[in-house]
């Protein structure tokens, strides 16, 4: 499936997935389910930023593409069976069919590596998302952010020098293909990597 056409991916299509997913996949009990500090109400579709307190704006484009999205995500989500993560991480080269997708994350790696040049920073972003810092056998920070209850994302970022650019790397957890393909995956990387930088 794809998030296009986005008319598809609304509340009004995409409540009853929604509305079966609490207590199930990680989530609490409850009228509302939490996603990148975004909180969707299920007696009604509305989207909160809990960041800026405001009511996500369909009407804007941009707004629209990020409940479009949400949706979209959480619809998949809401169809798959429970399995906790491994631990054992896998990049989006290696998801099964990736060969035959032109989705990847090279633009997502590349807004982070121009967006963070000070360690710091990434660190306090995720934070405020949600994240935290993790040791990684390599690069100079890691952090790792749920952009689901079990789909954890975890984002490598080395510094650049006088002789090599910045780099980012990102890594899913192996169990992130028992909820999404490779499609869903890189639209919901897309709004975290945006997420991220809005609230740099």
């Amino acid at each position: 499936m794809s998030p296009y056409p986005p008319e598809i991916w609304t509340w009004e299509n995409c409540k009853d997935d929604l509305k079966s997913i609490p207590g199930r996949l990680g989530f609490p009990h409850g009228d509302r389910l939490e996603l990148l500090r975004f909180e969707v109400d299920l007696t009604n579709g509305t989207i909160i930023d809990q960041i800026t307190q405001k009511t996500v704006d369909e009407n804007l484009r941009k707004d629209r593409l990020t409940a479009n999205t949400i949706f979209y995500a959480l619809s998949a989500y809401s169809d798959s069976t429970e399995k906790k993560p491994t631990g054992k991480l896998i990049s989006s080269k290696q998801f099964r069919g990736a060969q035959f997708t032109q989705r990847d994350t090279l633009g997502e790696r590349s807004k982070i590596a121009q967006h963070f040049t000070v360690i710091s920073e990434l660190k306090r972003v995720t934070t405020k998302l949600g994240g935290s810092r993790i040791e990684f056998p390599y690069g100079d920070i890691a952090v790792c952010l749920d952009l689901l209850p079990y789909i954890p994302l975890t984002i490598v970022l080395t510094l650049g020098d006088d002789e090599f650019p910045a780099d980012v790397r990102l890594f899913y957890d192996e169990t992130v293909e028992n909820y999404f393909d490779s499609e869903q995956t890189y639209f919901l990387t897309n709004l975290a990597v945006s997420r991220i930088i809005q609230s740099a």
